[in-house]
């Protein structure tokens, strides 16, 4: 089976996005050992969510940092102002939308349903990875401010 072709079948009758575009963004065949997918897009839906998930769990781990994680706690610290508190709850509760949808359309098994998740989510990833990038680059920023403020620290013996 080539799901490729099989994908390109149902974009054109769902009008969904380029295959290597979904690919590019979601990986869709990580694990290259796969012999058959019945389902394709129900496949390329869960890899979809699966990303989305990713960032639901960083984000949430930012909002409500586990006490016994240094790095959810350092990390935790980054995002103090209510502003920012304020824009991760909002992104979070965007992307836990799309979450559970997915969840909803494992329950009910539905093709057609699967193609407007993968439409509609492939559309909203654009403003998340925005998001998510934003994220990343302050959570990278402030690691390189915990060591100098480390750096500071261990000059002082008093």
């Amino acid at each position: 089976m080539d799901i490729k072709k099989e994908y390109e079948a149902l974009a054109k009758k769902y009008k969904l996005p380029d295959y290597e575009d979904l690919d590019r963004e979601f990986e869709l065949l990580y694990v290259m050992d796969i012999k058959e997918i019945k389902y394709v897009l129900r496949f390329i839906r869960r890899r979809i969510n699966d990303k989305v998930a990713w960032a639901c769990t960083m984000i949430q781990s930012i909002l409500q940092p586990n006490p016994g994680s240094l790095v959810n706690l350092q990390e935790s610290n980054c995002f103090n102002s209510k502003d920012d508190k304020q824009k991760l709850f909002n992104l979070l509760r965007e992307m836990m939308q799309v979450e559970r949808k997915s969840l909803l359309l494992d329950i009910k098994s539905d093709e057609k349903g699967d193609a407007v998740f993968i439409n509609e989510s492939y559309k909203q990833w654009s403003s998340f990875k925005n998001e998510i990038s934003w994220i990343a680059e302050k959570m990278h920023k402030h690691w390189s401010t915990v060591q100098e403020e480390k750096k500071e620290r261990d000059r002082y013996f008093g």
